[in-house]
């Protein structure tokens, strides 16, 4: 498998260069040349595999010819014996034709644990096969840092650096990211907000004094291939265990930077059958709006209950609308050289596509609360509040007759303030195999938003 830039201007590439790198050098987003299609009679015979070995089905051909089919499965099998239950992630129930997907059930709590852990050994084995010291880059609005960090932090050819928006996560999230005592993990306060962090890793991954180190940095960001192609696994899984009700599934996403809605978008064009994806925002609504107003332009960011959905531009949104544009990287190009300055259409010949497909629903952070305490005293269920975006999406916008699957995106505990605004009498429980590592000391480092001691710091830490 190869791959391309969205802006058509990068060198094809295999994906150990995709994996290894962050954003092209044009500053696209790396995409396969072509997406597997697997037949519906070829996805209905993975009913009984366990969850490692549909991944390793579904992922294999992205990765064809650079690993051993053998090596891959031994890597996808331990990337997921660190999980807390057997089958990886689990169905619960909430009514009638609605169920919420729990995705929290890895090392940090939160959904991205079932990307960056395969992320996290497939550095590993690059980094041994090249004999190169690997540097992983992000930005992260609270999960991404804790999940990169933890798949991360225990292969000795790797280092992390992740930037966060100084008092802007969950005491919880910080913590996640400063109490690990590893020396190879380097988490970044920036006095910025998460837009403003992410900004600075892009700005790093087209610099060219950092492509010219002795050390490979990469991107541990939701715009890095690995992550949405491994994501996608967890929609057929859901498939295959809801098949039997013979009606096609939507899914209920809550949206921050796009990447996991497109994983949906990829593996319905793996030829998953997919009705439709619910897009559920928080009061910063740009994905809401792009899909109501067929317009996607930068928003001003709010700070909300939702902190993982505080975002004013969505990245992955970008590998949307190549598809959107046929493909047709000059297209596309010529839009995002303008961007965000300019707004960007979705063609109009797509727009019909767009609006079956895609829903979208916002709520501010009174309805979030509002959804935590109804199902609570419903069911005796806690939603975290970025789950409890995608429930509420999935009530308002989707008939009851129809089954739709919420994304369980992160443990409550992990937001404990907001869980104890919707239901004062709760008391929020650590699980007891985090609780010790959380009081282990702090090592924070706060900086300036300021590209260039951002950059002296991480390159003197690195070299």
């Amino acid at each position: 498998m190869l791959y391309k830039s969205t802006r058509g201007e990068s060198p094809i590439v295999p994906f150990s260069d995709v994996l290894l790198g962050g954003l092209a050098p044009d500053g696209g987003l790396y995409m396969p040349e072509s997406f597997p299609k697997f037949s519906i009679d070829e996805i209905n015979s993975w009913s009984n595999l366990e969850f490692h070995e549909l991944a390793s089905k579904i992922l294999f051909p992205f990765v064809e010819g650079e690993i051993e089919k053998d090596v891959f499965n031994r890597l996808v099998k331990e990337s997921y014996e660190v999980f807390d239950i057997d089958e990886v992630v689990a169905l619960k129930k909430l009514d009638e034709n609605r169920w919420v997907l729990e995705l929290f059930h890895g090392p940090t709590l939160a959904f991205k644990d079932l990307a960056m852990q395969l992320l996290g050994s497939l550095l590993n084995h690059f980094a041994k096969e090249r004999g190169e010291k690997i540097v992983v880059l992000g930005a992260t609005s609270g999960d991404t840092g804790a999940a990169a960090i933890s798949a991360c932090s225990r292969h000795q050819n790797v280092e992390v650096y992740i930037l966060y928006p100084h008092g802007k996560v969950t005491e919880f999230q910080r913590k996640q990211m400063t109490t690990t005592q590893s020396d190879n993990v380097f988490p970044l306060a920036i006095e910025s907000d998460f837009d403003g962090c992410q900004d600075i890793v892009k700005q790093m991954f087209l610099d060219n004094d950092l492509r010219n180190q002795k050390v490979k940095f990469i991107a541990a960001n939701s715009i890095n291939w690995a992550r949405c192609m491994t994501q996608s696994v967890y929609f057929f899984w859901t498939y295959l265990k809801l098949a039997q009700s013979g009606e096609e599934l939507s899914f209920s996403i809550p949206s921050g930077n796009f990447g996991h809605a497109y994983a949906g978008w990829t593996a319905k064009e793996m030829g998953l059958p997919i009705k439709s994806l619910l897009i559920a925002t928080n009061k910063n609504d740009v994905l809401h709006k792009a899909f109501s107003n067929n317009t996607y332009e930068k928003s001003k960011v709010t700070q909300t209950l939702a902190p993982s959905m505080d975002i004013s531009v969505a990245s992955n949104f970008e590998r949307l609308l190549y598809n959107l544009f046929d493909n047709d990287s000059s297209r596309l190009a010529e839009k995002m050289r303008s961007f965000p300055e300019n707004s960007i259409l979705i063609p109009e010949n797509k727009q019909k596509l767009v609006a079956e497909f895609f829903k979208s629903h916002k709520c501010d952070d009174e309805e979030i609360l509002q959804q935590i305490r109804d199902t609570y005293n419903e069911i005796g269920y806690m939603l975290d509040p970025h789950t409890a975006t995608g429930v509420r999406a999935s009530n308002i916008i989707s008939s009851k007759e129809h089954p739709v699957v919420v994304m369980g995106t992160a443990h409550p505990i992990k937001f404990s303030e907001a869980i104890e605004k919707a239901v004062p009498d709760y008391i929020s429980e650590i699980p007891e195999r985090i609780e010790g590592d959380l009081k282990q000391k702090e090592n924070i480092k706060i900086l300036p938003e300021d590209y260039s001691q951002i950059k002296d710091f991480i390159l003197k830490s690195a070299l």
